[in-house]
């Protein structure tokens, strides 16, 4: 979260403020990505936003919900069938590795 939040403000100080970010801005901006703010970091911390989505940031990649999510559509009733869905939409062309949790 940290390395977040750094690269955050210093992708804002080399867009042309650069004593420091504010520490507050009307919230339209704010919304619109427009400007930054301390205070959009502080409302980004206490809401847990972990990936920082709220402040432009795209939420990272887990190889393991595809597993989690086959082992759940097979536990299913008919759970072969959206197995293969999913096979379908994913683009694999082997049968899946189910694995059991416990």
């Amino acid at each position: 979260m940290h390395k977040k939040i750094t690269e955050y403000v210093e992708k804002w100080m080399g867009r042309g403020y650069s004593d420091d970010i504010p520490d507050e801005v009307p919230t339209a901006l704010t919304q619109m990505g427009l400007a930054p703010s301390w205070k959009a970091i502080a409302i980004a911390i206490l809401k847990n936003d972990h990936s920082m989505k709220s402040l432009g940031f795209e939420a990272g990649y887990s190889p393991w919900y595809s597993e989690l999510k086959r082992i759940e559509l097979a536990a299913r009733p008919g759970g072969k069938k959206y197995q293969r869905q999913l096979m379908l939409f994913s683009g694999e062309q082997h049968e899946p590795v189910i694995r059991s949790l416990a």
